[in-house]
């Protein structure tokens, strides 16, 4: 009788590690998964509140490339119209005829700190264009706006 209360106690014991087990593994993956939500949720809100256009005249080739010898540069006028400030410093890429241009500058045009909402920026880009129709895309924080001009042969 005596041993058969022991092996109860035993099996119990080992129940007890096993269930705390469990639940130690399980506890941390709920946390994991709830800490993946909540960051997933935050990065869905900053991109429903990003919102930029280019301002850049199209109309105007010269205001936007600039073919001077060794200055070879895209200048894009960048309008924050989205409902939250935005950086300047990381996040802004420009690709031009589907060829990723490395940023050279971007500056708040208003002489602002930040790039807040209803504000502009420049945006300076090295490259160097032929003559004729050129299709410009800046990305920023998960937006993007589209620009098509046209340069002509100096």
């Amino acid at each position: 009788m005596s041993s058969s209360g022991i092996t109860q106690l035993v099996l119990f014991i080992a129940a007890l590690t096993v269930a705390a087990g469990v639940a130690t593994t399980l506890t941390a993956n709920v946390n994991d998964i709830s800490g993946s939500l909540d960051s997933r949720g935050d990065n869905i809100v900053e991109g429903i509140d990003t919102d930029i256009e280019i301002i850049s005249d199209p109309g105007s080739p010269e205001s936007i490339y600039d073919d001077t010898e060794d200055n070879e540069t895209v200048t894009l006028l960048v309008k924050n119209t989205g409902e939250r400030t935005l950086s300047t410093e990381r996040g802004v890429d420009v690709v031009v005829d589907g060829r990723y241009i490395p940023v050279d500058t971007v500056t708040v045009v208003s002489d602002a700190s930040a790039w807040r909402p209803g504000q502009t920026v420049r945006v300076t880009a090295s490259a160097a264009l032929d003559p004729g129709d050129h299709r410009a895309v800046v990305h920023v924080d998960g937006d993007s706006a589209e620009l098509l001009f046209r340069t002509e042969s100096t």
